[in-house]
């Protein structure tokens, strides 16, 4: 993928052996930018574009803007229903369609049997797959001992599970020590993740990185 900044004239090649960082020192500038990422994201127009195979594609289906990281919620809406709708797939599969189609009819039988019991004339509405797996509370399991871990899972939820997408990350590196940020970077080019980190300060370069900077006069320097 490329990413091309027009507040800063800037190309930026992403998912290189490198993993690309943007270091934005001017307050006005390091706004805009995000503001016009956000903004792309909810569904409206901006300045930013980015092409994959040199053709423009929307950020909106694309990109993920991560600037909160504790907590750090692996449960996006989005992601949860895509998990639903894979387990609606399996379970109607050669496999599992008998067991499914089993279950629903006890389910039915069941509610049956309750009703029975009430007063009243209760009904309720046929029970289907869909209906039955989002009252399961379907979640991610996110108890994690290192941030980055649980960043890097994410990832490779989002790739199995959506698409594969350019993850933004807003000063992620004020989180991580240097020695986590290293492992990190080395497991983000292992599984080939592309990820774009936005800094407001400047740390250490480290090996895998490729840094641009954006200095408080709007100077770049690479």
């Amino acid at each position: 993928m490329k990413l091309f900044i027009p507040q800063i004239d800037c190309l930026l090649e992403l998912g290189k052996e490198k993993c690309q960082s943007l270091v934005i020192e001017n307050q006005a500038v390091w706004c805009s930018i995000l503001n016009d990422m956000a903004e792309q994201l909810r569904g409206n127009e901006g300045k930013i574009v980015l092409s994959c195979n040199d053709k423009i594609i929307p950020l909106s289906k694309n990109v993920e803007l991560i600037s909160q990281f504790i907590p750090f919620d692996m449960n996006q809406k989005g992601l949860l229903t895509k998990i639903m709708n894979e387990m609606q797939k399996i379970a109607v599969n050669e496999q599992h369609f008998a067991q499914t189609t089993t279950t629903l009819s006890s389910w039915e039988k069941y509610l049956l049997e309750l009703t029975a019991d009430m007063v009243g004339n209760i009904g309720f509405s046929k029970i289907n797959l869909e209906s039955l797996i989002k009252s399961a509370g379907i979640e991610v399991e996110s108890v994690y001992d290192n941030l980055g871990e649980k960043i890097l899972d994410y990832f490779e939820l989002v790739s199995v599970y959506d698409s594969k997408k350019l993850f933004v990350l807003v000063n992620l590196r004020s989180y991580l020590s240097e020695h986590e940020m290293k492992e990190f970077l080395k497991n983000v080019t292992v599984h080939q993740y592309e990820i774009l980190l936005v800094d407001s300060v400047e740390h250490p370069i480290l090996e895998l990185e490729r840094r641009y900077i954006v200095d408080a006069d709007q100077c770049i320097l690479c």
